[in-house]
């Protein structure tokens, strides 16, 4: 009986890039790890996808992401580059227009990827279609992805893997993205996708509950053709599978494949000397996976997020409330998969529900109701009646940089950054991650680089009894109130604010931003923003006068873009339902709705000026 032999799709060089500080990643380490590379017949190497492609921009590498792929591919070239990218959200959070996902892609295969593995959140084939066929037709290698889902049964992966090949998928792939998949289920799903499929089936797969090596074999031993491993080990990389334990585990078996174990040992030794040193371990995420009582184990990237943000206001002891919040929304909307974007977003509204409302959906970000009205695609289930019932009036319309079209958005990129660049690899990086690529862009130019981008925590000072100041940890100041401390050095780290001096619990405190300070303002996502000492007092109120405030800790602002005109203005004559203005928090855009008829008395606040929650934005006189 002839030997059936699997195929590999190395991740180690997106795990690198992804995980590795980024002050201690530069060309010559990148050239030493690749050159190790040299004769090993892997079927392809996955190189971009998850946050490698942004955090390129963080290192000293000195290109951006396209540039990159060309040197990898430069390096590598008997072996296949692939890329990781979402249907629509290619490889930001965002949803993008045809335009935009026909430029990315373009470039993508000019910097040397051959083949995309294409993804979708929600499984919604109509996401897809675009994608799939622009790949397609640029002669490029198209793998269909569909997420794992634990409710569905075995037939729902034969529909549809069977779908998109017909639009022109090659291969398909089952990710396993929430390490929800057990070895039953993987003999069941895989024997079936090789019975009724003629194109191979790779498996990708997390390890959050120890399970995936047998989960491979499993696959391997069923029909499946294909599957993920890493040289990383799994306390570094999600928790992906290594190469080493899988292949140990086909000795004995009818299953062979074509790389050389003895190189496979000898580059893994090299990655031991030139990367595991310096790679940032999430020493948290990865202790709290192993050992919590949490039973609703959440992907690892995501526990982090959400721990960030609650580091950021303060209030890291809720973490286990908000990660049970996360699992109820899921339920609540239809059982979605928790990748990207999906994942950020029901994250962000599980701090909202559970930290920042007194009620849960008090406060519903855009992107939540985004999501639940179908935007982002078809949610997998219904969504419960309740939390329907909570969506409120809600203008169906694209925000922010999604209000123009795609090709204006590659266009307004190309202007605000033409002093620095005008290449097209470089503006598409600004298109995802300005704030970023002007940090690399303005490193590159002066000369300067990761050391002086290492850190952009805002550093906190205190005034000594002597007059003088004295630079003092956070965790020093836990008799202070250090929620709202935490809360204002969040808004400094996440504008373009420079300084903020203040007093705290009889405490002369100032929290100065350690950007560098020739960094352009033209940042999309870092708007610049000034804070007052004193806000400036509305009329006397008479009873037919209403009070607008602001519904959270965050950044106002009057329209959607600075290109834009202001949702309002002093002397507008408004509806219920209509836009007032944005409050931007945790990275999201939180439109607030007028709940009246009437007419804009005064706008208290300036445009992308600091608010507290409950602060006072605008006054309305009512019909």
């Amino acid at each position: 009986m002839d030997m059936k032999t699997i195929k590999i799709n190395d991740i180690t060089i997106r795990d690198i890039l992804q995980s590795i500080d980024p002050g201690d990643l530069d060309k010559k380490k990148l050239l030493s790890i690749l050159e190790g590379y040299e004769g090993l017949e892997y079927a392809s190497l996955e190189i971009m996808g998850g946050s490698s492609f942004e955090k390129v921009l963080e290192t000293r590498i000195g290109m951006n992401p396209f540039q990159v792929s060309s040197f990898i591919k430069s390096i590598i070239t008997s072996v296949p580059l692939q890329a990781l990218i979402g249907a629509r959200n290619l490889i930001g959070l965002e949803i993008y227009d045809r335009s935009m996902i026909k430029r990315f892609i373009t470039e993508s295969i000019k910097s040397g990827i051959s083949i995309f593995r294409v993804y979708d959140s929600l499984n919604d084939l109509e996401n897809f279609r675009y994608t799939v066929s622009e790949i397609v037709e640029n002669q490029a290698v198209c793998q269909g992805t569909i997420i794992y889902d634990d409710l569905q049964d075995t037939q729902y992966y034969a529909r549809t893997a069977e779908k998109l090949v017909h639009m022109g998928c090659t291969s398909i792939c089952i990710k396993d993205a929430e390490s929800t998949m057990v070895p039953g289920k993987a003999s069941e799903v895989f024997s079936l996708l090789s019975e009724e499929l003629q194109v191979p089936v790779y498996f990708s797969a997390t390890n959050l509950r120890g399970l995936q090596t047998l989960n491979y074999f499993q696959a391997a031993v069923n029909g499946c053709n294909g599957f993920d491993l890493s040289f990383l080990p799994s306390s570094y990389n999600d928790f992906t599978p290594t190469v080493f334990s899988f292949l140990i585990s086909l000795r004995e078996s009818d299953i062979a494949y074509n790389v050389d174990y003895q190189k496979i040992t000898e580059l893994g030794e090299l990655i031991k000397e030139k990367a595991y040193p310096f790679i940032k371990q999430d020493l948290f995420s990865t202790r709290f996976i192993l050992d919590h009582t949490n039973k609703n184990l959440l992907p690892k990237w995501l526990i982090t997020d959400i721990n960030n943000q609650l580091e950021e206001i303060g209030e890291v002891e809720n973490l286990d409330v908000v990660l049970e919040e996360v699992t109820r929304i899921k339920n609540e909307i239809g059982n979605p998969s928790l990748s990207t974007p999906v994942g950020q977003i029901i994250g962000s509204q599980a701090v909202l529900n559970s930290v920042i409302s007194d009620d849960r959906w008090e406060l519903l970000s855009d992107e939540i109701k985004k999501l639940i009205l179908g935007e982002y695609g078809k949610l997998p289930r219904k969504v419960d009646r309740d939390v329907l019932g909570k969506l409120g009036p809600f203008p169906r319309k694209k925000t922010a940089k999604n209000d123009k079209a795609a090709t204006d958005i590659y266009e307004d990129c190309s202007l605000e950054i033409k002093d620095l660049t005008r290449k097209e690899g470089d503006v598409l990086s600004y298109c995802f991650f300005p704030e970023k690529t002007v940090r690399y862009l303005e490193g590159k130019k002066n000369g300067w680089g990761a050391e002086k981008q290492k850190s952009q925590t805002p550093r906190i000072t205190r005034e000594s009894p002597a007059g003088s100041q004295e630079q003092v940890p956070m965790y020093s100041l836990k008799n202070l109130d250090t929620k709202k401390l935490k809360e204002i050095t969040s808004i400094v780290e996440s504008s373009n604010i420079d300084e903020i001096n203040f007093e705290l619990d009889g405490i002369k405190i100032t929290i100065n931003n350690l950007r560098d300070a020739g960094s352009s303002q033209n940042s999309r996502s870092a708007p610049q923003a000034e804070v007052k000492g004193q806000y400036a007092a509305g009329p006397a109120l008479d009873a037919d006068a209403v009070e607008v405030r602001s519904p959270i800790v965050g950044t106002f602002y009057s329209a959607s873009s600075p290109e834009d005109p202001p949702f309002v203005s002093a002397g507008d004559h408004i509806r219920k339902g209509d836009t007032l203005f944005i409050v931007e928090a945790m990275k999201h855009m939180n439109r607030v709705i007028s709940e009246i008829d009437g007419t804009v008395l005064e706008i208290v606040v300036q445009n992308e000026e600091a608010v507290e929650y409950g602060q006072t934005v605008m006054i309305i006189k009512k019909d």
